[in-house]
């Protein structure tokens, strides 16, 4: 379930990426990496890419906007005011007075089964040395910073994945993770965080949260729009 709220500026984090769909006839779809706001006035994103080259976007067009911040989704609409190409490729838009949150408890998940390979980077500074309650007898024990995980994504989200996984992780374990994606590139830059771990006959079930300021803004261009074609899809991967 979601609420209207109003946008305080302690939600706007710097670096967070912004998916843009337009509001008008064209439906473009747009990721922009946010650098900074002036409360109750405008946003300052980077232009978009295409090829490389920065995009800019036409004034006085509308768009949808989201952005995931401290565990939920926000949803406004707002409008280009301008626009500079100095001291860098730069768009301001229209400060919204509220925005549409969601808990990314309740986001939707879209099932997949999406090829994963997950390096560890870093356990959590309270990880146990032995797996203990993360490890069924007989289980392999889980990888050492540094090692990879195998595993399957079998449902994802804005605000995560849920991939299943021979081996345990424990919960606010660090990964970066590689997505074989059909007929694409992998997708890789990605970090999450690891939420919660449950053994099931023959492996295990890992929630993880996309980690913002680990992952590239690259990956999550990438991931915004995987999501959105995932969304449109009569058939999931």
């Amino acid at each position: 379930m979601s609420e209207r709220k109003p946008l305080l500026p302690e939600i706007l984090i710097c670096g967070v990426s912004l998916r843009l769909t337009a509001l008008e006839t064209t439906k473009s779809k747009w990721s922009a990496l946010l650098i900074g706001a002036r409360p109750g006035r405008y946003l300052v994103v980077e232009m978009p890419r295409v090829g490389g080259a920065p995009m800019k976007l036409d004034e006085g067009t509308r768009w949808s906007a989201n952005f995931i911040s401290k565990g939920a989704v926000y949803s406004f609409n707002t409008e280009v005011t301008g626009a500079t190409f100095r001291p860098a490729p730069l768009l301001f838009l229209q400060y919204p007075e509220e925005a549409e949150v969601a808990n990314l408890r309740t986001v939707k998940r879209y099932p997949v089964n999406i090829p994963i390979i997950s390096k560890v980077l870093r356990w959590p500074s309270a990880a146990p040395e032995a797996p203990g309650e993360f490890e069924a007898p007989a289980a392999p024990p889980p990888p050492p910073p540094g090692g990879s995980l195998k595993a399957l994504v079998v449902d994802i989200s804005e605000g995560g994945f849920m991939m299943a996984c021979p081996q345990p992780l424990a919960p606010e374990a660090v990964v970066e993770a590689v997505f074989y994606l059909p007929k694409s590139d992998p997708l890789d830059g990605i970090q999450a965080v690891a939420r919660a771990c449950r053994g099931k006959p023959g492996g295990y079930f890992i929630g993880l949260a996309y980690d913002l300021g680990g992952s590239t803004v690259k990956a999550l261009s990438r991931l915004n729009d995987l999501i959105a074609d995932i969304e449109n899809m009569p058939l999931r991967l």
